[in-house]
């Protein structure tokens, strides 16, 4: 799945990867996770519209390479640590 026209999925989880989950804690470098403690199938919404090329997408899945659904461990450091956002996280809708 293409997540934008000029970012593949691979560098479209990478941009993710550089922020924290305001939703589920995950630090920046490792996917997101599920309630239960596993590696998500699918990057929450939060985190994946910080990232400007990618606040379209409606969803980001996670490479296979970061085991979707196995129990979650922590990624590698970065190579460049990002600066602390200024920005407020965005909310995009509500739901009942």
């Amino acid at each position: 799945m293409q997540a934008t026209s000029d970012i593949d999925t691979d560098q479209a989880a990478l941009a993710v990867e550089r922020h924290d989950c305001p939703n589920c804690d995950a630090p920046a470098g490792s996917a997101c996770r599920t309630r239960g403690g596993k590696t998500a199938a699918k990057y929450h919404t939060p985190r994946f519209v910080l990232v400007p090329a990618l606040r379209e997408e409606l969803e980001i899945p996670v490479p296979a390479d970061r085991h979707p659904g196995r129990a979650w461990k922590q990624g590698p450091a970065l190579a460049v640590v990002p600066a602390p956002r200024t920005e407020r996280p965005v909310r995009i809708g509500y739901a009942r």
